[in-house]
Formats: C-alpha cells, structure tokens, sequence
C-alpha cells in the first residue's frame, strides 16, 4: 500500500503511523518524492531512523528517501539528525551505513565528512573492522 494522498485526502503525516508494519515498509519502498508538506514529513521520516526503538528496516528505507528525495531547504535539520544517529556508539551497524549512504546522497560539509570518515575509521564500523586502511591515510 503506498501512500501520498489517499481518495480522502488525508496525507502521509496522517497515514502512515497507522500502518501495518508491512504496508509501512512498502509505502517507504515505493515513494518517489517526500509528501507534502515536505517540512513536517521529513521530520517524521528523521524521528523514525533516530528511533533505536523502531524495526532496522523501517530506518534504513526512511533513510533512503530522506537521501534520494529532501529538500535541500531541510539539510541543516538533516544534517543534525544523521550526526546524532551516527554519534550513538550501539547504534545498529546497517542502520549506520545507510546514514553514512544518506550523507553521500547529499551535498555535505566539512564537518558532515569528518565525522563520517571518523565512523569508517572506528573500530565500530562493521565493513573495515580490524583493517589498517585508516590509520595510514590519517597521518
């Protein structure tokens, strides 16, 4: 079941957390642009990929469409978020690539890559654990 308005005219915003589980999913699979409005939906898609609480799936595809589809206009409100999610050192390492994907999506600053170059160099990032890669091109 994927969602932007349905014949009733409620949005996403109102939709959505009343999904299933499975129609929430699909619907995050399918979108093709964030709903309007754009502002409040974006948050909502945030909160969800912050939620440590929430199903990994469910984060990881939120985090997709924010990269694939925000407005730039939310960058500074994105940018915070993905830092923060990736600043939790239990986060979910997967949900963890998929915000460092959702970066490379996106147009970043300095500190955005300095703070995803520090997670790949950590010994808490899953793909190069145990390997020397960053600490020789850090010197």
């Amino acid at each position: 079941m994927s969602i932007q308005t349905d014949d009733e005219g409620k949005t996403f915003l109102s939709i959505f957390p009343t999904l299933s589980y499975e129609d929430r999913l699909v619907s995050l699979r399918e979108l093709t642009a964030i709903p309007q409005p754009v502002e409040d939906t974006t948050a909502l898609l945030l909160q969800l990929a912050q939620q440590s609480s929430a199903d990994d799936l469910l984060r990881i595809e939120a985090l997709k469409v924010i990269g694939l589809y925000a407005d730039q206009s939310q960058q500074p409100t994105i940018m915070r978020g993905i830092r923060e999610l990736l600043s939790k050192p239990d986060e979910d390492d997967d949900v963890r690539n998929a915000a460092l994907q959702t970066l490379a999506w996106m147009p970043c600053s300095e500190a955005e890559l300095r703070l995803a170059l520090d997670i790949i160099c950590s010994d808490t990032y899953i793909l190069v654990k145990g390997g020397r890669f960053c600490t020789a091109s850090r010197k």
